[in-house]
């Protein structure tokens, strides 16, 4: 296993995502000063519902969990834990590779910037990064468009392609061996400006997913606040009570990769998600403003989504975007989501007061299948939880 394999491939993932620093240069985001403990009540009645696993067989919740590689799984309910299960060797304090579950964090920060009146979401993002200009995926686009995926760009995000366009970022940030036939600039920040628009589609037509948007929004948020993807992540977990060890990927320049480098605790996960559904606060201090949550909760342009590549990522493909945010709209099922492939899953359902912290090292990058049966699953813990 070496750094060439380690990040996306399986079987290596098993361990990578556990022992992530073993194989790339990472800064750690040192634990809070004033750290606090979660409460914790199981409820044993979880363990004993029935699922349908992704085959269509009847399972209980500990062989669905072993069969879908879950590494971790914890339910909240209010402030309290009720349910945890660790798999594959990790425990609690263990950090763990979140791929893009990260960009819902860049997001949220872009998110409150903006609600902070630090930044427009109607401004163009050349205006604020002269250095984008060049680029037609995002010198004309909007920051609000960044930050919901709606500016046009011409970028394949297929993992199993090596000639897509993930697969040379990957190359450009050093996770991947570089291509000798492709002239790809040396750095992130020569990188993003050479990108160009799709011809099929207008800035805010369509929502597409494509990771270069997430690291223009974190450019943009660290120039209009003065801090670093770093200083906000630190000021988080501070705020949160985090223990143990939470740190974030570096690529060969030493630049924070805001699309994906995050690697944290279950536990730390955990004390996050409460939170939000804390109404933003911890003890009587806010951490993300209401209005932050009530936006995510409310999502996207849901004609964008439509007319996008991406409808089915929801059940019965109810779903928008927010701010890196994947938003479920099926009726009395209204949740957001932070998700990463391979697994990672951070569900927050503020009506029903429950969250869903789930870690995997799942062998392919997405499952459309694997993703339906953990929203059904969710559906009956919540049910259970709520007594519906």
């Amino acid at each position: 296993m070496t750094r060439d394999n380690a990040l996306i491939s399986a079987p290596f993932n098993r361990y990578s995502y556990q022992n992530t620093r073993e194989f790339y240069p990472t800064v750690n985001i040192p634990p809070s000063t004033n750290s606090r403990p979660l409460n914790v009540n199981p409820d044993g009645g979880i363990e004993r519902l029935g699922f349908v696993a992704p085959d269509g067989s009847a399972v209980t919740l500990a062989e669905y969990l072993t069969q879908t590689w879950t590494d971790s799984f914890i339910v909240i309910h209010g402030d309290e834990i009720v349910f945890e299960r660790y798999l594959n060797g990790i425990h609690a304090d263990q950090p763990h590779q979140m791929m893009s579950v990260t960009k819902s964090f860049a997001g949220m920060f872009g998110l409150m910037a903006a609600e902070a009146g630090l930044v427009s979401e109607v401004t163009p993002v050349a205006e604020i990064i002269p250095e984008l200009a060049p680029s037609t995926a995002f010198g004309d686009a909007t920051f609000g468009q960044v930050l919901v995926m709606t500016n046009s760009m011409d970028f394949s995000e297929d993992y199993a392609d090596p000639a897509s366009g993930i697969q040379q970022y990957a190359q450009v940030l050093g996770f991947l061996p570089r291509d000798p036939s492709l002239d790809l600039p040396n750095s992130i920040y020569g990188y993003l400006p050479t990108l160009p628009i799709d011809a099929a589609h207008a800035h805010g037509e369509v929502f597409h997913y494509q990771t270069p948007k997430t690291d223009v929004v974190n450019w943009v948020t660290n120039r209009v606040t003065g801090e670093s993807f770093f200083d906000q992540m630190t000021a988080l977990m501070e705020a949160i009570g985090a223990e143990g060890e939470t740190y974030v990927l570096l690529d060969k320049n030493g630049t924070l990769f805001a699309g994906g480098g995050l690697n944290a605790t279950p536990h730390n996960l955990a004390r996050f998600a409460a939170m939000l559904l804390n109404y933003g606060m911890v003890d009587d201090q806010v951490i993300v403003p209401e209005s932050v949550i009530e936006a995510l909760e409310t999502g996207g342009d849901r004609s964008a989504w439509t007319n996008g590549p991406n409808e089915g990522e929801m059940p019965n493909g109810e779903g928008s975007y927010r701010a890196q945010w994947w938003v479920r709209h099926n009726e009395g099922r209204e949740a957001f989501t932070a998700l990463g492939i391979h697994g990672q899953w951070i569900y927050i359902d503020r009506a029903h007061d429950v969250a869903i912290v789930r870690q995997a090292s799942q062998p392919m990058s997405t499952s459309s299948e694997i993703d339906m049966s953990v929203y059904a699953v969710i559906d009956t813990i919540t049910d259970y939880l709520t007594g519906e």
